[in-house]
């Protein structure tokens, strides 16, 4: 969408990023229903940045020095994560001559969860903490639940989580997350969840929907 018919905002914030048939955010932010109904729906893409952040995304990526690494995933990894390196701790145990079976080899792999806030995230209402969980495994995938659970509940319900906000007197956290479709991930080499959190009167809930 270009010229006469491109929004305000877009003619002032331009960006690569098509967003045709998919309105801007509320004003104030998406609330916590609009997200979990998107989780529910599987209508995803009705979950995106304003323009303005779409823009500051994109010049932040465009500063990366894609000379140094092979891809903006890879630079995430070394560089923000502080991850020593991508290499397969599987590699120094399998023989050259045998063909480990993939679920095997998945087990073999020590996962490395980083948990961070979303600098670029698309908005939402401030009860709501967005956050980030970086992984060098799928975790969304039945045979990692028990493990992401855990996880999360160490970093929410024991306040392990950087930036987290204390809950309010009297309420505890609760959570809710999702995988983006490869077709709205905007970093595809690493993979990672959109985890979202909030202060509730009642238990905390994890709450996992694909």
């Amino acid at each position: 969408m270009t010229g006469k018919d491109a929004p305000p905002s877009l003619t002032l914030y331009p960006h690569a990023a098509d967003f045709t048939n998919r309105p801007g955010p509320p004003e104030g932010g998406y609330s916590w229903g609009q997200i979990e109904e998107a989780i529910k729906t599987n209508t995803l893409h009705a979950l995106r940045r304003t323009d303005k952040g779409q823009y500051e995304y994109e010049q932040w990526q465009a500063k990366i020095d894609l000379k140094n690494y092979n891809n903006v995933g890879e630079y995430i990894a070394f560089t923000i994560l502080g991850w020593p390196d991508l290499k397969d701790p599987a590699d120094k145990d399998v023989d050259p001559q045998s063909n480990w079976d993939p679920e095997e080899r998945c087990k073999r792999i020590e996962p490395r969860l980083t948990l961070r806030i979303n600098h670029y995230p698309f908005p939402v209402q401030e009860s709501i903490q967005y956050f980030v969980l970086w992984s060098t495994r799928d975790m969304s995938v039945p045979q990692e639940r028990e493990r992401l659970d855990l996880y999360l509940r160490q970093q929410f319900e024991e306040h392990q989580a950087p930036d987290l906000l204390p809950p309010a007197h009297g309420k505890k956290k609760q959570w809710m997350w999702f995988v983006n479709p490869i077709e709205l991930r905007s970093v595809a080499t690493v993979h990672h969840l959109h985890v979202f959190v909030r202060d509730t009167g009642i238990a905390p809930q994890q709450r996992s929907e694909e």
